[in-house]
């Protein structure tokens, strides 16, 4: 009796997958759209934050407001306050609700902007896969901002304090002396700069990152 031979094994080929790196044109574009897309991204949810920000604020004090009506009687509450600090009347407190409301609806169009840019630049020189590319680097940005904002802001918020304590303090700003304010400003503005130039920095390295890491194999 013969015995039954045993077919041969499968054996898959040894395939490697090649992917070759970006091309100039699409790593320029990368970095490109990356510094533009994450800095207007950046610029629309700070308006977004700044927005929101005061509308939870102005939520709270109304409710205060209502309290304190309730309570004793007085005419006067927070919300009056800061109407009256802004130069509006009681009565135009919807003005305030609207501007909030304009604000958050703007910054939220400016950051959508930011994401169509970045994705626009790079699919115009043929980037792989240009959604994946803006939609993975955008949230990887973000969440890189909230970390940075998390870490850095309980430094940060005591040592403005102290430098405008400093500022005010100093006496320079009242009278025709206001060598105070001129700082104080440029320090901003620079301090603004440098923002705009890291933001910048770091959406281009997160872009060329993404388009490279998710660019097309042979």
């Amino acid at each position: 009796m013969s015995q039954l031979s045993q077919p041969p094994a499968f054996s898959y080929p040894n395939q490697r997958v090649i992917r070759p790196p970006l091309t100039r044109a699409h790593r320029s574009r990368a970095l490109v759209a990356g510094a533009v897309s994450n800095v207007v991204l950046t610029a629309g949810l700070i308006i977004v934050s700044l927005a929101g920000i005061l509308i939870l604020i102005g939520a709270i004090m109304s409710l205060v407001q209502e309290i304190i009506l309730r309570t004793d009687g007085s005419r006067v509450g927070p919300v009056d306050y800061v109407l009256d600090a802004v130069g509006l009347p009681s009565s135009d407190v919807w003005v305030a609700w609207v501007v909030l409301g304009v604000a958050l609806i703007v910054g939220a169009a400016i950051s959508w902007a930011g994401i169509w840019i970045g994705k626009a630049m790079i699919a115009s020189v043929g980037v792989a896969r240009p959604w994946a590319v803006t939609w993975s680097a955008s949230g990887i940005l973000i969440g890189l901002g909230v970390l940075a904002s998390t870490v850095i802001s309980p430094l940060a918020a005591p040592l403005a304090t102290i430098l405008f304590g400093a500022v005010l303090g100093s006496g320079s700003v009242s009278g025709e002396d206001a060598s105070g304010i001129g700082v104080t400003l440029a320090v901003s503005i620079l301090a603004t700069l440098f923002s705009v130039v890291v933001y910048a920095a770091a959406g281009a390295l997160v872009w060329w990152w993404m388009a490279h890491a998710l660019r097309r194999s042979l």
